[in-house]
């Protein structure tokens, strides 16, 4: 597609769609009570898409085949069915192989078949074989802890506070977690898989040892999401500074600044704003490399922002979803817009950007060129 009349489709989406708009009601996913939102993953090679549903402590797993949300979850990961939601499955503080406690990070492994999930409040990586899917599967191995009982909160090479977004190197080599609390990303090798990695470099810190938030090309502040393109760019939602960075993954990262931001107008502004050069504590991020799209759930804003190309320079918005116009940024109803989206993944084949919102508990999808 002419990469001018995309940008014209996107920015007239609401005011005259010409993007297909899928969403249902506001309402929870077919097979569940209740749905709060959280990142997402596609499968692709099997028609799958995992939802993170934080607050209700699981990942619900849905056939996409159809185009759509399947008639209920293929399994529920984290619980060992679907109307169960207590933390750790059990109600209880201490965690356990099979339970989850506000899973907020997630990333599908295509070498594997396998799914790695952020259990924020165990401070820790789990990853699930999914290659043969059921209720309460239990999970394999464990990043940020020395077992499956442990949930401490630490810093360090090995330690997790507070883990958010997931991202996947294209090789499956490397994976990227953003460790909110510790206001950092580390990178770990996840070649060879085993319990409590080390990792291999750390974005946000000068070192391993750092923990404070910050803001300059050099610092996050609670990030919550992350993505890596096939350049190996690093895009980190620097929500605590209501921006998203971005650093180059193919030279040293560790104490590494970012080379280019979004949301402000240098790296040592945080000013949470609307418009077309602002954000509102971004949460998510997600990339149509293809026709070099970078779009950004801007969360406080209640809307996905789309930029178009790539730059050293600081890019203002090309487009808007979720909201009447650039400016406007309160939340809207079910039948009119978006109400606090929490994640957006793209799928590249079928156009379509996944959208979960919390505000209006649903997930839904943009089809882009209205197809």
């Amino acid at each position: 597609m002419n990469r001018h009349l995309f940008i014209l489709l996107l920015a007239a989406a609401l005011a005259a769609p010409d993007i297909a708009r899928a969403f249902g009601p506001a309402n929870p996913p077919p097979g569940v009570d209740s749905f709060s939102g959280g990142p997402m993953a596609l499968d692709l090679a099997h028609d799958r898409i995992f939802l993170c549903d934080s607050a209700n402590n699981r990942v619900l797993v849905y056939d996409i085949s159809a185009g759509a949300l399947g008639p209920g979850p293929l399994a529920v990961i984290g619980q060992p069915d679907a109307q169960s939601v207590a933390m750790n499955a059990t109600s209880e503080p201490t965690p356990n192989g099979c339970g989850l406690s506000f899973p907020n990070g997630i990333a599908y492994d295509a070498a594997r078949d396998g799914l790695w999930v952020s259990d924020l409040l165990n401070n820790r990586v789990l990853f699930f074989d999914t290659r043969v899917l059921k209720n309460f599967l239990p999970a394999d191995f464990v990043i940020g802890q020395s077992g499956f009982g442990q949930n401490e909160m630490r810093c360090g090479a090995r330690g997790l506070a507070g883990p958010a977004g997931l991202a996947l190197s294209v090789d499956g080599n490397r994976l990227c977690v953003a460790d909110s609390l510790n206001h950092r990303v580390l990178l770990f090798a996840v070649d060879k898989l085993v319990h409590l990695p080390a990792a291999v470099a750390v974005v946000g810190q000068e070192d391993f040892t750092g923990y404070e938030p910050g803001t300059s090309a050099a610092a996050l502040r609670a990030p919550s999401g992350v993505a890596v393109d096939g350049n190996n760019q690093l895009y980190v939602a620097d929500t605590g500074n209501n921006r998203v960075v971005v650093f180059d993954g193919n030279a040293p990262l560790t104490g590494a600044g970012a080379y280019v931001v979004f949301g402000q107008q240098d790296f040592t502004s945080a000013v949470a704003a609307s418009g077309a050069g602002g954000l509102r504590a971004p949460t998510g991020v997600t990339l149509d490399e293809l026709d070099a799209w970078i779009f950004v759930t801007d969360a406080g804003n209640h809307r996905i922002v789309g930029y178009s190309g790539r730059s050293d320079d600081p890019l203002s918005a090309a487009a808007v979803l979720g909201q009447p116009d650039i400016e406007s940024c309160e939340p809207q109803a079910a039948d009119a817009g978006l109400d606090t989206p929490t994640d957006v993944v793209f799928d590249l084949v079928e156009k379509k950007l996944w959208v979960a919102e919390s505000g209006n508990a649903r997930v839904g999808f943009y089809k882009l060129g209205g197809n």
